[in-house]
């Protein structure tokens, strides 16, 4: 704690100086920081309150637990990217000319691995298209659960515990129709797990058919199920009963 005094001299001539009062400004620093300014300035031993102080006895905000932070914006990425991948999959169906124009364009890989993969995309495109009638309910779902995680990542950011049951469940919604995505389409597996080979120039006996969807399934179920964790532990909670708590005071 730092303070200091401020002695105002007599003004008037003809008169020997003297204190005609004594201001003490105490600034606490540990509570400047926690956001809570009990009293700004002391004068003549009185407090004298700022209106920026927050009323007396109102609970203080409470600081989200670091794996909170992690879960909200891991919730956040997850929604953002399946309407990345929602968009991209309705794009091969509806634009695959032009999608596959981007490959001729690509300067940075040699002419045969152009050709490679165009020739990758093209079947990927006809296995899409023949599977139209389950792929684009998937992916419009996709769409909707991943823009919906991350309006509700946002507000549960901010202190909202209805956003963050909304986003457990939104999150577990997630999980399931990666589940059934797998169950649907295992006539896309091979045609997509050769398409991404041929985008990192790999050879595709390298690896077996279907395994980068699997693995792709399976991490975002892990990350998944880990963040509903983050979400539902008690410090989580804590946390927002705590804010609901600040909001009715």
């Amino acid at each position: 704690m730092t303070s200091f005094d401020r002695r105002i001299a007599s003004p008037i001539p003809g008169r020997p100086t003297r204190p005609l009062s004594v201001v003490r400004i105490t600034l606490n620093l540990r509570a400047y920081h926690d956001g809570v300014l009990p009293c700004h300035f002391v004068l003549f031993g009185r407090c004298m309150a700022s209106s920026s102080s927050p009323p007396s006895g109102r609970p203080l905000r409470p600081r989200r637990p670091w794996y909170l932070n992690a879960s909200l914006a891991v919730a956040w990425v997850m929604g953002a990217l399946a309407v990345l991948f929602g968009t991209g999959t309705l794009a091969f169906l509806d634009y695959p000319e032009e999608m596959s124009l981007t490959f001729e364009r690509n300067t940075d890989i040699t002419a045969d691995q152009r050709a490679h993969q165009k020739a990758a995309f093209e079947k990927y495109a006809a296995a899409l298209e023949n599977a139209r009638r389950r792929v684009v309910p998937l992916a419009v779902a996709e769409m909707l659960l991943g823009a919906s995680m991350v309006i509700f990542a946002q507000r549960a950011a901010v202190g909202r515990s209805w956003a963050r049951s909304a986003l457990v469940q939104l999150t577990t919604a997630r999980l399931a129709l990666l589940a059934v995505e797998w169950a649907l389409t295992p006539d896309l597996r091979k045609p997509e797990n050769d398409f991404q080979m041929a985008l990192k120039n790999m050879d595709t006996e390298e690896v077996p058919p279907g395994a980068a969807k699997l693995v792709s399934v399976g991490l975002g179920i892990t990350i998944g199920a880990i963040t509903i964790l983050g979400l539902n532990v008690p410090g989580s909670r804590a946390f927002y009963t705590s804010m609901d708590q600040l909001t009715d005071t």
